[in-house]
């Protein structure tokens, strides 16, 4: 390939050929001296770490790689030169080993940082002519559109990523917890962001609308249940994944898009997690409804193979775990049993997935299905229910009674002007949250007390 592939355009100032000695001066012109200081130490520095010069007393090859990444994050005025000098030191060099030592910086850096717009083009053809000749190259390429599109790694690998990536070890293996109990098993990389994986795991369910798999999401996890974060789309997993004891989960948000049961996994993982939320309590089905119970007990039974009636102890692992409901269950276990048997005379012959299919459609009727639901225990209107029930979407807010499971109040997320979060009432209380919401005509305000405010995200 040409030493320095241009297209049509501004050429660099600098034509890039390996050079024995360090520079003194940029190979781009800068006015600044100090700009002009920099990127002469920083051409010594990467001499240094390829090992075209000997190492200065006192730093190894990770100080001398991370010096020059931390100065292009912070620098953005010399990325362009650093650029330049990385593409000159491998164009031409006589030793392999040394060569692929700065065909790795080069690798790490675009994935790190882009180049200018103006520099981008030669960039970017510079990589595609050396692809097929160089590995490294090809990586570099698929970082650079990665960084294009995501914005580049903010935080800088550790240490010790950094030695493995100079060491070729470049993947390995996460798992990502579904809901269910299942374990996703996949390969991530130095620069493999949320959104990648995440398309990755919905492909593996039969998903490919984009529009879909917007509504999954990944979830950092401390111990055992510590929620930590939801990731962006955007964040590079090894970022994030460095922590104890945190584990990486994945769920979905949104329900907007039509729901299909074409794929296996998509129809078992969509069950436990609907199944989950149901036994929570978190979907809005009111203990008085005997027959709705009935039926949906009778397919859970179903989805573990079993037809024959359970008792009347094992039937309220199919009921939602509500304490203040407790009592009610257990006096309408009897009546709701009597009614489960006539449902699994009528279901006979289902298989566990036709089960499973049917009790995510009827669970999708009940009034917060789709939703993100807190407690409340205090409102701020007297005429709302306290206790009760609030639930989040992308659209709307809205506060149910847990005991009748009527919709008391409905609030769209974009007539919502503030959101501020308040100071527990009481010394043992629980803080609160206080919504600004309506027209400039008509505002209005609402609070509600709920235990856990700190976890609230409004899309």
């Amino acid at each position: 390939p040409a030493l320095w592939p241009c297209p049509a355009g501004p050429r660099p100032t600098a034509q890039p050929l390996w050079l024995q000695a360090p520079i003194q001066k940029s190979l781009i012109s800068f006015s600044d001296e100090d700009t002009n200081r920099q990127a002469v130490e920083s051409f010594q520095a990467l001499m240094q770490f390829m090992g075209d010069l000997s190492k200065p007393r006192g730093k190894n090859e990770l100080d001398l790689l991370y010096g020059l990444l931390k100065l292009c994050q912070e620098k953005e005025d010399l990325r362009d030169e650093v650029y330049c000098q990385a593409i000159k030191q491998v164009t031409g060099h006589p030793r392999p080993k040394l060569c692929t030592r700065g065909w790795r910086f080069l690798s790490l850096l675009t994935g790190c940082v882009p180049p200018s717009n103006t520099l981008m083009p030669y960039v970017t053809k510079f990589l595609q002519d050396w692809g097929p000749h160089q590995e490294l190259a090809q990586s570099s390429q698929e970082h650079l559109q990665r960084t294009v599109k995501y914005g580049g790694r903010r935080r800088l690998p550790s240490p010790g990523e950094m030695q493995a990536f100079l060491k070729g070890q470049v993947v390995h293996l996460v798992l990502i917890h579904l809901p269910g109990g299942v374990d996703y098993k996949t390969n991530i990389r130095t620069f493999t962001v949320a959104a990648e994986v995440l398309e990755e795991l919905c492909r593996q369910m039969g998903i490919t609308d984009p529009q879909e798999v917007q509504e999954f999401a990944l979830f950092l996890i401390k111990g055992d249940s510590e929620l930590v974060r939801p990731l962006w789309p955007q964040e590079y997993l090894n970022s994030v994944l460095g922590g104890p004891d945190v584990s990486l989960h994945s769920r979905r948000l949104g329900w907007e898009t039509r729901l299909h049961f074409d794929n296996p996994t998509y129809i078992s993982t969509h069950y436990s997690q609907v199944l989950r939320d149901y036994l929570q309590g978190k979907l809005g089905l009111s203990p008085q409804e005997d027959t709705r119970l009935a039926r949906l007990a009778a397919l859970q039974q179903l989805s573990r193979n079993k037809e024959e009636p359970p008792s009347e102890q094992d039937l309220l692992a199919y009921l939602p775990r509500k304490p203040q409901w407790q009592q009610q269950w257990q006096m309408n276990v009897a009546t709701v049993k009597s009614l489960m048997g006539r449902e699994l005379r009528q279901l006979q012959g289902y298989s566990s997935q036709e089960a499973q299919i049917s009790f995510i459609k009827a669970v999708s009727e009940l009034p917060l299905f789709g939703f993100t639901v807190y407690p409340v225990q205090r409102v701020s209107s007297p005429a709302l229910p306290s206790p009760g029930l609030l639930g989040l979407n992308r659209q709307h807010l809205v506060l149910v009674d847990p005991s009748s499971q009527e919709l008391c109040c409905s609030i769209a997320l974009r007539d919502l002007q503030r959101l501020h979060l308040l100071s527990p009432l009481e010394p043992e209380g629980s803080p609160g949250l206080e919504l600004n919401y309506g027209s400039a005509d008509n505002p209005q305000t609402i609070w509600f007390e709920l235990p856990q405010v700190g976890g609230l995200r409004v899309p």
